[in-house]
C-alpha cells in the first residue's frame, strides 16, 4: 500500500477510535451531569417553594405562551441567589414555586470535558502522524545510506529496505540504477580497453603497411588494401633485395586482436630481414619458420605467398607457406589466367622438419604485358547481405576480366567487384591485393 493511503487509513482509524471513546465518554458524563443537575434542582426547588423566600428584586418577567395562567420571573432572593419563580393564579390567590438556575460550575465542567476530548484528539493525530513519519523516514534513511554506498563506487550493493508502497518502488529503482551503473562501468572499461586495443592495433597496422611502393624499371608495381572492421595481423610486403631483385609477399595471420597484430608484426620483421640476407628463397622461409615457431602460441599460424622477381630476365621464383589463395599469372599473349600454387604448410605449425619437407618452389617467366597477382584470403571471403561468400571462382573471374587493363584501372575494377558484391557489408578479413605487370 502506498504512503498516502497508509497515512489516510491510519489517521482515520485512530480518529475513529478516539472519537468513539470520546463520544461514549461525553454521552455518559452528560447524562450523569444532567441527572445530578435535575436532582439538585428538584431538591432545591422543593426547599425554596416550601420556605417561601423573600424576593428582593424582580430582574425580568414574561408570560409562558403554552400556559397563559403561568407567569415566569427571574428574581433575586434576599440571600443573593438568582432563581426562576413561576406563579399560577389559583382563584383569588397566586401559587408560587421556585426553580434554581443552572450553576456555572456545571457549564464549566462540560467545557473542561470538551477541552480534554479535543486535546486527546489532537494528541492522537500527532501520535499517528509521528508513527507514520517514522514508517516513512526510517526506510528512506536506509535507502539514502544505500545510495551513498552506491555513490562511493560499490555498485554491487543492494538496497536493504523491503516492503510495499512507494518505498519499495524506490528501493527497486535504486537497485536497477546500481545494476545499470555496474553494467555501464563494465561497458566503459571494455570500451576503454577496446579503444586502447584499437589504437595499438592501428599503430601496428600502420607499421605493417608499406609507406610507398618501390619503383622497378620496366615493371608496374601496385597494391590495394581495404581494411576490415576487425583487429587483424594480415599484411603485405615489398622487400627490395641487395642484388636488385624484389620480393612481393602477402600474408594472413590467424586470430584477431592484439595477439594477431603482434604476430603479424613479428612475421613481417623476420621475412624482411631473412629475404634481404640471402638469394635462397626456400632457405629464408625455413629460417623464418624456425624463428616464428618459437614465438607463436599453439594454434596460431601465419600463411604467406612469396614471389621474388629478377627484373632483367622477368623470371619470378614463387614459394607458398600454407597460403590458400594461389598466385595468378595473366598471359597477355593468349589472354589466359594461370594458377600457380606450390606446396607448403603455414609458419608456426612445425618447428622445422615437416615445414622443410613440404616447402616447394615454382617458377614463372613474365613476358611483356604479363601480369602477376597475389591476394590475401580477404577478397575470397567477403560476404553479401545474405551471408554468401564471393569465393575463389568469382574472384578469379574478376581478375581475368580486368587483368588486361592498366594497373590503376585493374585495381579499381577489383575494388568495384568487391563493393558491388558486399553492398556495404563489413569485410571479415583485410582485403590485400598485390600486382606486378611487365611493361610492353
Amino acid at each position: 500500500m502506498g504512503l498516502g493511503p497508509r497515512f489516510a487509513l491510519a489517521m482515520t482509524a485512530a480518529l475513529l477510535v478516539v472519537m468513539g471513546v470520546a463520544g461514549v465518554w461525553i454521552h455518559t458524563t452528560a447524562m450523569d451531569m444532567s441527572q445530578a443537575a435535575r436532582e439538585r434542582a428538584s431538591a432545591l426547588g422543593i426547599k425554596l417553594t416550601t420556605e417561601r423566600p423573600t424576593v428582593v428584586d424582580e430582574i425580568e418577567g414574561w408570560g409562558v405562551p403554552s400556559a397563559p395562567d403561568v407567569e415566569a420571573f427571574h428574581v433575586r432572593l434576599s440571600e443573593g441567589q438568582e432563581v426562576m419563580r413561576y406563579g399560577l393564579q389559583d382563584g383569588e390567590r397566586v401559587v408560587y414555586w421556585y426553580v434554581p438556575l443552572e450553576s456555572e460550575d456545571e457549564g464549566a465542567a462540560l467545557a473542561r470535558l470538551l477541552g480534554v476530548i479535543l486535546l486527546l484528539v489532537v494528541l492522537a493525530g500527532a501520535g499517528v502522524s509521528y508513527w507514520i513519519a517514522g514508517q516513512v523516514v526510517g526506510p528512506l534513511r536506509r535507502v539514502i545510506d544505500d545510495v551513498r554506498q552506491v555513490a562511493r563506487g560499490n555498485t554491487a550493493h543492494r538496497v536493504r529496505v523491503r516492503g510495499g508502497g512507494e518505498v519499495a518502488l524506490l528501493a527497486r529503482a535504486v537497485d536497477r540504477m546500481s545494476a545499470d551503473l555496474a553494467d555501464a562501468q563494465e561497458a566503459e572499461l571494455e570500451l576503454s580497453m577496446r579503444t586502447r586495443e584499437i589504437e595499438l592495433a592501428a599503430g601496428v597496422r600502420e607499421a605493417l603497411t608499406p609507406f610507398e611502393t618501390p619503383q622497378v624499371s620496366g615493371y608496374d608495381l601496385r597494391a590495394s588494401h581495404l581494411p576490415s572492421g576487425e583487429l587483424l595481423g594480415d599484411f603485405y610486403l615489398f622487400a627490395p633485395l641487395a642484388d636488385g631483385r624484389i620480393a612481393l609477399v602477402v600474408c594472413d595471420v590467424s586470430g584477431i586482436g592484439i595477439p594477431a597484430a603482434l604476430i603479424g608484426a613479428t612475421a613481417r620483421a623476420y621475412l624482411a630481414a631473412e629475404l634481404a640476407l640471402t638469394d635462397d628463397l626456400a632457405g629464408a622461409l625455413r629460417r623464418v619458420n624456425q624463428r616464428l615457431a618459437g614465438d607463436v602460441r599453439r594454434g596460431m599460424f601465419v600463411t604467406a605467398m612469396c614471389a621474388v622477381l629478377e627484373p632483367e630476365s622477368g623470371r619470378v621464383e614463387i614459394a607458398c607457406a600454407g597460403h590458400k589463395v594461389p598466385l595468378l599469372v595473366y598471359s597477355e599473349a593468349d589472354r589466359a589466367l594461370r594458377k600457380v600454387h606450390p606446396g607448403g604448410i603455414a609458419f608456426g605449425f612445425d618447428g622445422g622438419p615437416v615445414f622443410d619437407r613440404s616447402l616447394e618452389l615454382a617458377e614463372v617467366q613474365l613476358a611483356p604485358g604479363d601480369r602477376l597477382v597475389l591476394s590475401s584470403e580477404g577478397p575470397v571471403q567477403v560476404q553479401d547481405m545474405e551471408g554468401n561468400e564471393l569465393g575463389e571462382d568469382a574472384w578469379f573471374q574478376a581478375i581475368g576480366r580486368n587483368a588486361g587493363q592498366p594497373t590503376a584501372s585493374f585495381l579499381r575494377g577489383l575494388k568495384q567487384t568487391i563493393e558491388d558484391f558486399t553492398e556495404d557489408e563489413p569485410y571479415l578479413k583485410d582485403v590485400s591485393v598485390l600486382t606486378m605487370q611487365r611493361e610492353a
